[in-house]
């Protein structure tokens, strides 16, 4: 089953009713890092779901994050982005896709509000904002 498929089916399971909206419509770049394809932009938001108030890792995934972004609305929460899987736990590298969480109708809805990476290491403060390709 693909990661994708697991956390649908988790979901589902849980009764929640969630969905992942507004993705990229190319490939995400963080400077030198390997592009982002908008499904791994969508496993890092069900992910980010599914953990919302269970956080997950060292840094408790997803978290709150204060990028001035007023186009985007709500508080941004950011999950970290991985490559053709969802974060579930550990290192979790450079980059983080950034969501707002709000109600539609009876279901949760994670908004993509742009991908951000760290500069130089994962706990550093140092972010730049990352380019759809």
């Amino acid at each position: 089953m693909k990661p994708l498929s697991c956390i649908a089916a988790l979901l589902a399971a849980s009764g929640a009713s969630a969905k992942v909206t507004n993705l990229p419509k190319k490939d995400v770049v963080c400077g030198n890092i390997r592009a982002f394809k908008p499904s791994d932009v969508e496993a890092a938001g069900n992910a980010a779901l599914q953990h919302k108030d269970n956080p997950i890792g060292a840094r408790k995934y997803p978290h709150i994050y204060h990028f001035n972004r007023p186009d985007c609305g709500t508080e941004l929460w950011g999950y970290p982005l991985l490559w053709t899987f969802p974060y579930s736990g550990g290192d979790p590298l450079l980059s983080r896709a950034i969501f707002t969480f709000v109600q539609e109708g009876g279901e949760l809805v994670a908004r993509y509000c742009g991908t951000y990476a760290h500069k130089t290491r994962p706990d550093d403060k140092d972010f730049y904002q990352c380019k759809d390709s």
